[in-house]
């Protein structure tokens, strides 16, 4: 590649001069400007100590990106620098927070040059800032320092310290409607990897006469001990007393002056500088520059209250935005096949090692996207939620075609929970438009979420109002609870009465169309087929009333407006009440009893041959169809028990009498499930017909799992 040397646009090899400018072109990097065969560098925007920032185009979802590629000459010619460097990579990309730049990928250009994807910020520099308006009011100082604290805040929750927090890695984009939402923290994964190396990017950062990093540094990094969070509390400080002062607390003519300021000078008080502030200020800045870090500022959740205490006395909980710390929680990802890509929240964190297994640690509090790739496979998306306990998440991929782009977001609807068995504490519904607002709820196995706090229900109201225009034009409104929306009470106060439908009037819910379904005696499984659907073997069930459709969203809805739990069991418990019967999931036999109608032992619920309009199988992705859209019910009229989503039953997973298969032991509660899904195929040999049947971890989150319910009454 080469590069002009006056507007720094980036060329193939074979590009002598800059049509652009008709200056002679440089050569910079070797091969062509398109990295991974996907990401095209367009400029170069930046050169810091360590390498080089480059705009960026992604070529197949054509977004606008910034990549920094680290440079052996910069930092030496130091063999294990690709493997310590791809180590701060993944930290870097483990920090989710809406004040850090997020690194969405990581590569190596000729096994030598280690390089970072991150989301690319239109905007200018704190360092910018401060030039052109010397000194900031302590309100306006405190707004900005308390969005770094913020995201600083999020990265020290999973053990990562930046190690180089200046005003030239604080970015406020120009995109953003207020401070909080516009700072944006810089080079998580790139500031210290490894303590001696800082010296020679000080020396580059003064030779291109940019402000490095001497003026920010905690005494004990000078000592090269291994800096802590009290470190980037002491460099926050350096930058609060900057931009209410105006200049640096340590100046210096060279580094070594500059360092034994640090060392053992005492900090200068603000009216060193000509800068009246209250003494509550300036003991809560000189706080955060001891020397002793023992003596220091603890967090940067400390920092901002005692700045905010002091700048709005008796407001602090009012004008402080960082939280107190959430627990973080470990993660153990196991896959199959092995040596799989790991993704979460869309973001690359590694492969999982030969035997399946990845652990990450430091996952902050909160739902989780995991996508997980391997070529040869489909992708498997799934979804986690930590709570400050370890996760463990299994993820079996399936052969087929999967997208080369692996590292394109992909929707992450598709969920799995850490932990946990199939009760009245994990599950989570979804839904599947039926064209007439009424839609398909599915089930997610997931842990119980805490109910969200009141104080949210304004901007919840505020997103059901838009819910309610997708129910309109006939959409689903399965994204909102994938979100938790209606984790909460909806309403003023809380209250559900009268809580409007999209059509503006109050909620009520139909009584269940249950379809009844007499006894009898039938032959349940088959001689043929796998081997968990074998032997043949009479069974006899009672009398029942099923379901005719799964859970439908309007039902569902209703139920979420009067309860602050969507679990499965809290469901039947408030329809039970509601309709003054008992309903349960159907026990396996019940299942196929209806699949097959009853003594007819049919293969499907519409006979012995399979019809393409009967069911919604054989479909490319995992997308399910309209309620009954696709459904030939004969004897029952019950519709949708072959395709669209599986459906849960109360049935252990077991082997019939007589069976010959192998069932894995396990310490997890395994439930069956019946139907198969959108994906599945309608031949083969995992066609799915009505003696079709799955072992699931009672655990599972899935986008292809629904249920019906069915009552003896």
């Amino acid at each position: 590649m080469k590069e002009c040397q006056l507007c720094k646009n980036c060329f193939p090899d074979d590009v002598a001069t800059c049509p652009h400018d008709g200056m002679p072109t440089s050569h910079t990097i070797a091969g062509e400007p398109v990295l991974e065969g996907k990401y095209h560098l367009e400029c170069r925007i930046g050169q810091g100590g360590m390498g080089v920032v480059y705009k960026a185009r992604h070529a197949f979802l054509k977004t606008q990106l910034a990549i920094k590629v680290i440079l052996p000459d910069l930092v030496g010619n130091d063999p294990q620098l690709v493997t310590r460097f791809r180590q701060e990579a993944l930290a870097a990309a483990a920090i989710r927070h809406q004040n850090v730049v997020g690194v969405t990928d990581y590569g190596v250009i000729d096994g030598s040059l280690p390089f970072l994807v991150m989301e690319y910020v239109e905007g200018e520099s704190l360092h910018d800032l401060l030039a052109r308006e010397k000194a900031l009011s302590p309100e306006r100082a405190l707004e900005l320092i308390t969005a770094v604290c913020a995201g600083v805040g999020a990265a020290h929750h999973q053990g990562i310290v930046h190690r180089d927090l200046k005003p030239l890695n604080v970015m406020i984009c120009s995109d953003k409607p207020n401070l909080s939402q516009a700072v944006k923290i810089l080079d998580f994964g790139l500031a210290k990897i490894k303590s001696g190396e800082l010296l020679g990017s000080f020396i580059q950062a003064q030779t291109t006469g940019l402000m490095g990093s001497p003026y920010y540094m905690a005494p004990e990094q000078w000592a090269d001990e291994e800096p802590d969070a009290r470190s980037d509390v002491y460099s926050l400080g350096v930058m609060f007393f900057q931009m209410v002062a105006g200049d640096v607390p340590f100046k210096g003519s060279s580094i070594p002056a500059i360092m034994k300021k640090h060392i053992s000078d005492p900090a200068p008080t603000f009216a060193d500088y000509g800068t009246r502030v209250s003494l509550e200020l300036e003991k809560a800045v000189l706080h955060t520059l001891q020397k002793d870090k023992t003596q220091r500022t603890a967090t940067v959740e400390q920092f901002v209250e005692e700045l905010t205490a002091a700048i709005h006395p008796g407001a602090a909980t009012i004008h402080s935005s960082v939280g107190r710390s959430l627990p973080v929680s470990s993660l153990k990802v196991i896959t199959k096949p092995p040596q799989s890509r790991v993704f979460v929240d869309n973001i690359s964190v590694g492969e999982t090692q030969n035997d399946g297994a990845l652990t990450l640690e430091g996952i902050q509090s909160g739902n989780h996207h995991l996508r997980i790739s391997h070529n040869g496979f489909k992708d498997w998306f799934g979804d986690v939620v930590c709570d400050g306990k370890p996760q463990q998440v299994v993820a079996e991929l399936q052969p087929g075609v999967t997208d080369s782009r692996s590292s394109i977001p992909m929707p992450a609807d598709v969920t799995v929970s850490g932990s946990g068995r199939l009760d009245d504490s994990h599950f989570q519904a979804t839904v599947v438009n039926d064209g007439m607002g009424q839609t398909a709820s599915h089930v997610y196995g997931t842990q119980s979420l805490p109910p969200k706090k009141a104080g949210k229900s304004a901007a919840i109201l505020g997103i059901l109002g838009v819910l309610a225009l997708f129910l309109i034009v006939g959409g689903g409104i399965g994204a909102a609870y994938m979100m938790g929306v209606f984790g909460s009470k909806v309403g003023p106060g809380g209250n559900n009465a009268g809580t409007p439908t999209p059509s503006g009037t109050p909620v009520v819910a139909a009584k269940a169309d249950l379809v009844a379904i007499p006894g009898g005696t039938f032959m349940m499984g088959s001689d043929s087929g796998l081997d968990n659907q074998k032997p043949a073997h009479s069974v006899t069930v009672q009398p029942f009333k099923m379901d005719k459709t799964e859970v439908t969203n309007a039902e569902y809805y209703a139920f979420t407006t009067a309860t602050s739990y969507p679990r499965h069991q809290a469901f039947i418990d408030w329809r039970s009440k509601r309709d003054g019967v008992t309903y349960r999931l159907p026990t396996e036999e019940e299942w196929e009893f209806a699949a097959r109608n009853g003594g007819k032992n049919n293969k499907y619920p519409w006979g012995d041959e399979f019809k393409k309009n009967c069911a919604v199988v054989d479909k490319d992705n995992t997308e399910p169809d309209r309620v009954g859209s696709n459904s030939c019910a004969k004897d029952w009229g019950v519709v949708d028990l072959i395709g669209n989503v599986y459906e849960w039953t109360g049935s252990n997973a077991s082997l019939y009498p007589g069976s010959k298969g192998e069932m894995k032991p396990t310490k997890e509660l395994i439930y069956m499930i019946r139907g198969g899904a959108a994906l599945n195929k309608s031949a083969g040999e995992f066609g799915i017909t009505s003696m079709f049947r799955v072992d699931v971890d009672g655990a599972k989150r899935d986008k292809e799992l629904g249920f019906r319910l069915v009552t003896q009454n």
